[in-house]
């Protein structure tokens, strides 16, 4: 892979003068009702950033996920995969409601990029954040897990019980409702508790404060390594086509640097290849050490998401419309919110053709 670096680079270099000859509907995956964000996406995506040569190193002010959705990115910056391909990040470390933060982020013009949730970025950039989002996460199936106490050994069980559904919206909840709706387990029968999420909502299962919750592993894999709890379901087996992970770019970073913003992409797919394919092992014991946690639960924790880890970068417009349906039919957005004209998909879909990438999920 690295003797492969810079080629690529080149490649992603003259692929961008020509990004304009990728705007179509079948290149992008948008309608002729985003034709407009698609023409401004082809044209910032063909202009030239003056005096920068492919090989110079690049700054991109960022703000990534944490837990196990931003590990393989974290691991990569670390290890100095993208400093390989010149890129480097003055990063900001996010706290508490992180795609909140990320929109007051980008809004007051301190970042280029970000990663996060998609069903919160699009209402905030229906609503005015300048920005869009431009490629997925590395999975962006919903890699929550539903863990009980040893008590609760099947979803029956759960009736009269106290549930944790991390926030009182979002992807996470919906994983919890649409799972309890297709084993027959009614709502009204359960205590939905907004519970939080990695370690605090750990702590509220084995503290007993919830006798389930919706939970991000490590803490699956955990609360079976440690016997205090089991896995009564993977939330993605439920809600396939849920869309949760994206990344998403300022249009100042889309408009101003596009040769930039195209750099970055397809270095994020680019260097989530390489950790999956080449270190995967030195990942693992990395992210064990980051999370606390011993190798063999990294390793499991790892290995049972192995089939959502994905690295395709363009955007899914079925995903898109599943997800919006969803959020609507339990009031989390408005009925006037719509997907469309909030993500682009010409730097995508470069970077799928720069590194021979495919659809993994097309029928």
């Amino acid at each position: 892979m690295k003797k492969k670096i810079f080629s690529v680079l080149l490649t992603v270099a003259l692929a961008t003068g020509v990004l304009a000859g990728c705007g179509s509907s079948a290149a992008t995956g948008n309608n002729a009702a985003t034709g407009a964000a698609q023409n401004e996406g082809s044209q910032t995506a063909s202009a030239t950033t003056a005096g920068e040569e492919p090989g110079d190193t690049i700054v991109i002010r960022s703000c990534f996920a944490t837990g196990m959705t931003g590990a393989v990115n974290r691991f990569a910056i670390e290890k100095g995969l993208y400093k390989e391909l010149g890129i480097e990040f003055e990063n900001v470390e996010a706290s508490a409601d992180t795609n909140s933060t990320v929109m007051s982020l980008i809004t007051r013009g301190e970042i280029d990029v970000a990663d996060g949730d998609p069903s919160s970025y699009i209402p905030g950039i229906y609503n005015g954040v300048p920005a869009k989002l431009v490629g997925n996460m590395w999975r962006y199936s919903g890699c929550y897990w539903l863990v009980a106490n040893n008590d609760i050994q099947d979803f029956s069980d759960l009736e009269g019980k106290k549930v944790g559904t991390a926030g009182a919206s979002g992807g996470m909840r919906l994983s919890v409702l649409k799972m309890l709706e297709k084993n027959g387990v009614s709502t009204d029968n359960v205590d939905l508790i907004a519970n939080g999420v990695y370690q605090t909502a750990y702590a509220s299962l084995t503290s007993g404060e919830v006798d389930a919750t919706i939970i991000h592993n490590p803490y699956a894999a955990l609360a079976e390594a440690d016997g205090t709890g089991h896995i009564l379901g993977r939330a993605w087996d439920y809600i396939p086509d849920y869309y949760t992970g994206t990344i998403i770019a300022s249009n100042s970073f889309i408009e101003n640097e596009p040769e930039k913003l195209q750099r970055f992409l397809t270095a994020y797919y680019q260097v989530h290849e390489e950790v999956k394919n080449d270190y995967f092992d030195e990942f693992v014991a990395w992210a064990a050490k980051e999370m606390n946690t011993s190798e063999e639960v990294m390793r499991k924790a790892i290995e049972s998401e192995i089939d959502v880890w994905l690295d395709y970068p363009v955007i899914p417009e079925d995903r898109l419309a599943t997800t919006f349906e969803y959020l609507k039919e339990y009031g989390w957005v408005d009925e006037n919110v719509s997907y469309e004209g909030t993500y682009i998909n010409e730097f995508a879909q470069v970077a799928a053709d720069t590194l021979g990438m495919t659809d993994p999920e097309a029928k």
